[in-house]
């Protein structure tokens, strides 16, 4: 897809898709490294319930991932030149499971004082409507931010339950389904949501939460992000390197300073907060 016509796509519909970031072998690879990670005893430490977060500072793998050239450039050419990661999020849902994502935006609850965000999807898995794909409704970026209400609900994978107080016409919903190695972008206001995962092999993929150097975080008392692309000539973050090492001492320091510095973004005001990540 030619850089114009992504840019124009995601500014009619809030996203566009699909992309072609890995190979399918590249892929299996990643896919097969983030199944072991998540195997480990160290998972339940690495995030929020049911996701693994922030591996771009503690994987080299995973930070060498967001650097893809073809996914910076269509990033790029929606948010401009300077570029930072503000998070990354890994999404499994396993074989017959009942993890589901309620219909929300994403901005809701980040803190961040603009809509200068992309959040790009990158299939690691199969990804289809039988194992839980997300949905879009076209469009509904336009509507700014709306109202949400906070639930408990187990199977619910956000981090707050956190649903849109808005009446939504799921028969106008779009299937976004995608092959190993593509990856959707949408914008932050879209409305969408995810279902179950009704078949025998994992639904998994990796989000990543791009930024433009002008934004800033208006909740939490100090925030994280790297520079991927460009120069920032805002300084509204305090800058993360990369990993030197799997795991290694420094990596991980940082990891619990930006867990911290998310929770009490997306914790603010919660009227449920069982679900919040321990962060000893």
């Amino acid at each position: 897809m030619k850089q114009d016509s992504l840019h124009q796509e995601y500014a009619n519909n809030g996203y566009c898709f699909p992309l072609s970031i890995f190979s399918a072998t590249e892929a299996n690879d990643y896919a097969r490294r983030i199944t072991e990670l998540a195997a480990s005893d160290i998972a339940d430490s690495l995030g929020y319930r049911g996701q693994i977060n922030q591996l771009h500072v503690i994987y080299p793998f995973v930070n060498q991932m967001i650097r893809s050239p073809a996914l910076l450039d269509a990033v790029e050419s929606i948010l401009g030149p300077n570029l930072m990661v503000w998070g990354v999020s890994i999404f499994m849902k396993p074989p017959q499971s009942e993890g589901f994502v309620s219909w929300h935006q994403d901005l809701t609850y980040w803190g961040l004082n603009n809509d200068q965000e992309v959040a790009a999807w990158i299939a690691l898995s199969p990804v289809t409507r039988a194992n839980g794909c997300m949905r879009f409704i076209p469009g509904s970026h336009k509507l700014g931010q709306i109202e949400h209400r906070d639930t408990v609900n187990d199977s619910n994978i956000l981090t707050r339950g956190q649903h849109a107080d808005i009446d939504i016409d799921e028969n106008h919903a779009l299937h976004v389904e995608l092959d190993p190695g593509q990856a959707s972008l949408h914008h932050g206001h879209l409305l969408h949501c995810s279902g179950a995962n009704r078949t025998d092999q994992p639904r998994i993929g990796m989000v990543v939460n791009y930024i433009s150097t002008s934004v800033c975080q208006s909740v939490a008392s100090t925030d994280y992000a790297m520079l991927v692309r460009g120069v920032d000539e805002y300084n509204h973050f305090e800058h993360l390197p990369a990993p030197q090492g799997e795991l290694d001492a420094t990596g991980l320091d940082w990891h619990r300073k930006m867990l911290a510095a998310h929770q009490e973004a997306l914790y603010d005001g919660a009227t449920n907060t069982e679900s919040a990540p321990r962060l000893e």
